[in-house]
This record gives C-alpha cells, structure tokens and sequence, in this order.
C-alpha cells in the first residue's frame, strides 16, 4: 500500500505538469484569434462585393425589363391607334367605285330633261361624301396642283407651255384619302412643256 502511495503523487505532479503544459499562454490565444478575425473580415468583404454585383446585376436586368415593358406599352398603343384609323380601309375601298357611279350617274342626267332626277342623284352624292368625311375619307383635289406620284396617277400627258411644268390639267378618276393614307390614287392629264 505504501508503494501505491508513493506512486499516487508523482501521478498527480505529472498531470499537473502535463495540465500546465497543455494550457495556453493569453499571447498564444490572441494570435489566432486575430488571424481568424481577419479572415472573416476579408471573407465578409468578397461576400458584400459578390453580393453588390448580384445586385447591380438584377437591377440592370430591372431596368432593361422596365424599359422593354414601356416600349411594348407604346408600341401597342399606336398598333391599336393605327387599327382604330383604317380599320373601315377595306370598306372605304369597296365604296369607292360606287362614288365613281354616282359621278357617272349625274354625267348622264346632266344631258336628261329630267331634273329633279339629277337634283336628288345629286343630293345622294354629296350626302354619301360628307357621311365618309365624317370618318375622315376625303377626296382629293387635283386639277390646277402639282402631279405628285404618290398620290397621282398620270393617265395621260399634253405638252403646253400655258402652265408649268407636272401640273394636273385634268381628272379622269378622283382620288380618295383616309386620314392622309392613299385609299386610291387620283388619274389625270399631266403638262409637259415641249421640248425645246
């Protein structure tokens, strides 16, 4: 018993020993600590610019659709602006030849003895044009104007030097516009000065 007695306080010192060993000095505790704090810190500074360019990102992305979102909006307002124009365009082109029997239907009771028929043919026509310049149909007025292509048609050409140069002298087929859109082109007789 006495050998385990012996025994037992040296186990102790050496486990002190050991304990007083295995502690850390507060120096040695500081240093990598420090180093840790470091790296977090540079670890939360690659996180926020990582993040800042996530976010620059969405809000470029943001941005691009806001401005798509705006364009369509507009896009699709002058789509439905220009549908609500022309949308009677294909009717007004049916009408017009009716227009240019009305026109050959007064020609002819012009010669007729009977006038209360051309009166009425007559009160018919103009009542059918204002009912389409109503919805902004017109005809358009060419004898005397410059012959412009885009909305003349030359059917024919006489050489005179009475009046200058592409000047409509006369209409074969009158012309009719919607808001400003050529529905059809007006025919006519065009100047020419002879050649010298």
């Amino acid at each position: 018993m006495k050998d385990k007695d012996r025994n037992a306080p040296e186990e102790q010192d050496e486990t002190k020993v050991t304990a007083d060993t295995e502690q850390p000095q507060p120096e040695q505790q500081a240093e990598p600590s420090a180093v840790k704090g470091e790296q977090e810190e540079e670890l939360s500074i690659d996180e926020l610019k990582q993040k800042a360019k996530e976010r620059d990102e969405f809000f470029e992305r943001l941005q691009r659709t806001t401005a798509d979102y705006i364009n369509y909006q507009k896009r699709v307002a002058k789509e439905r602006e220009a549908l609500r124009q022309f949308a009677i365009q294909e009717l007004v082109e049916a009408l017009v030849p009716c227009l240019d029997n009305f026109e050959h239907a007064i020609n002819a009771a012009s010669n007729s003895s009977d006038q209360a028929f051309l009166e009425g043919v007559t009160l018919v026509e103009q009542e059918f044009l204002r009912t389409l310049a109503n919805f902004n149909v017109e005809r358009m007025k060419t004898v005397g104007g410059k012959f412009d292509p885009n909305y003349h048609e030359a059917a024919l050409e006489e050489e005179t030097d009475k009046v200058p140069h592409q000047t409509i002298l006369e209409e074969f087929r009158p012309g009719y516009t919607l808001n400003g859109r050529v529905i059809r082109a007006a025919q006519v007789k065009v100047s020419r000065h002879p050649k010298p």
